[in-house]
């Protein structure tokens, strides 16, 4: 696919994502006070801000801004480098990447922390960026893993 066309792809679905994420922090911020019970403690909406990494491990700002964006140019530099093998699937999964990087990242920059409200069981408070770092990265492997194995069974 030609990167022009994949960049485009890339950065409608990169801002869509970014604008639900910001817009569920604006107002979990403006409208939950303490907590919001949804399913008995099972599901809650409460507010924390974050300033690590996942689940709250390297408290330092400034460090962990420098490794979203390392991570965030190797994504993209892997997308230039990949082009041609690029499918609209993979095209989706990396833009869910980004998008949950992005986002975290501008709570980084302009709230020092990253706000997250999801509670669910025992599991870490976490935020709609979160998923969509996590449903990326896990989509993307699939979709490796399931390339990989057709590439294997035609060789074969």
């Amino acid at each position: 696919m030609e990167l022009k066309r994949i960049l485009k792809i890339m950065l409608s679905i990169v801002l869509v994502l970014i604008i639900i994420d910001q817009f569920s922090k604006i107002i979990v911020d403006k409208f939950v006070e303490d907590k919001i019970n949804c399913i008995s403690n099972v599901f809650v909406i409460t507010k924390i801000e974050n300033e690590g990494i996942a689940f709250g491990m390297n408290k330092n700002n400034l460090k962990n801004i420098c490794l979203m964006l390392l991570v965030l140019t190797l994504i993209i530099r892997y997308v230039i480098n990949q082009k041609k093998f690029m499918t609209l699937k993979t095209i989706i999964f990396i833009s869910f990447i980004i998008a949950g990087g992005i986002s975290n990242l501008v709570d980084r920059v302009f709230r020092g922390a990253v706000l997250d409200f999801i509670k669910v069981g025992n599991f870490p408070i976490f935020n709609l960026a979160d998923i969509f770092i996590v449903l990326g990265w896990i989509l993307f492997i699939i979709n490796i893993m399931l390339f990989s194995f057709k590439e294997i069974n035609k060789a074969v």
